[in-house]
């Protein structure tokens, strides 16, 4: 593989005669991905392409790339703003972790998929919407992410992985579309001023720490659809007042309510609590 350098980019020729960025030579604040170089389409950036640079403010895509590789922004500590465009189809692991100055990122059109630890870290952003074109969230995908306030999930994600919200400590609601048909463990763990959660109509199990230690939720509400509930689903949620299922026959895990000492002081509760362990299995 050869190396180009044209107006400070470092680049390369893929088997399509496109160039792929790959760096760049010189430290200007603003970094520019043109439409082309040397009349070859500009189609990616390669992967750790700019990662640890700190110079970068701000990116700005002219074409239409269609990837942008694992890591190829992580730690761009000063990245504010950079435009995704719809014609991108993938994005890599951990392109943007730890870009902490990122206050705002639009996910394109063309994405299916949001690739593991994405944007883990990025803790300047405090909204994100998350368009139905997006089927799959992997794991971690904004784990980390401590401002986080306001997520919207459209109609049309299926699946959200282990971990992808542990840890937004202003996160407020969390309202999962009626198309998710499975998540991963903790998907909430630590997401302490969560106030309300709603779980998808199409959802059967809720996972292991599900929504743990989310200390301002009130209430939980679950559906006749969730047939199990693993080990620790609720653990230290310890402002809950409020349990409500109606799936009688539902099955538990182990320590659900451990650590939820205001709803474990709920004398209804404690009374009708065998009804809802009575099916409790050691869960995994």
């Amino acid at each position: 593989m050869n190396n180009n350098c044209s107006d400070h980019l470092i680049y390369f020729i893929d088997e399509n005669n496109n160039a792929i960025v790959k760096g760049r030579s010189s430290f200007d604040d603003i970094l520019i991905i043109p439409r082309s170089i040397n009349g070859r389409k500009v189609s990616g950036i390669s992967s750790h392409a700019f990662s640890d640079d700190n110079k970068i403010k701000e990116v700005r895509i002219e074409g239409e790339i269609d990837y942008i590789e694992a890591f190829a922004f992580e730690f761009c500590e000063s990245l504010e703003t950079i435009n995704l465009p719809d014609s991108l189809t993938y994005i890599g692991e951990s392109a943007f972790e730890g870009c902490c100055s990122l206050n705002e990122i639009h996910i394109p059109a063309g994405l299916k998929k949001i690739e593991k630890s994405t944007f883990e870290e990025c803790i300047g952003l405090s909204t994100i919407d998350i368009p139905g074109n997006i089927k799959y969230i992997d794991q971690r995908a904004f784990e980390f992410c401590l401002n986080l306030e306001y997520v919207t999930l459209h109609e049309g994600i299926e699946f959200i992985g282990n971990g992808c919200f542990f840890c937004c400590r202003k996160l407020k609601e969390f309202v999962m579309p009626d198309t998710v048909m499975e998540t991963g463990k903790e998907i909430l763990l630590g997401c302490r001023h969560l106030e309300t959660v709603s779980f998808s109509s199409r959802l059967r199990r809720i996972e292991v720490g599900l929504i743990s230690r989310c200390r301002k939720l009130r209430e939980i509400y679950i559906p006749s659809n969730i047939k199990i509930i693993c080990n620790g689903a609720f653990a230290e949620c310890s402002s809950v007042t409020c349990f409500i299922c109606d799936n009688p026959d539902i099955i538990m895990g182990v320590k659900v309510f451990d650590g939820c000492t205001a709803l474990l002081g709920n004398t209804v509760f404690v009374k009708e609590m065998d009804k809802y362990l009575k099916n409790t299995v050691g869960q995994k």
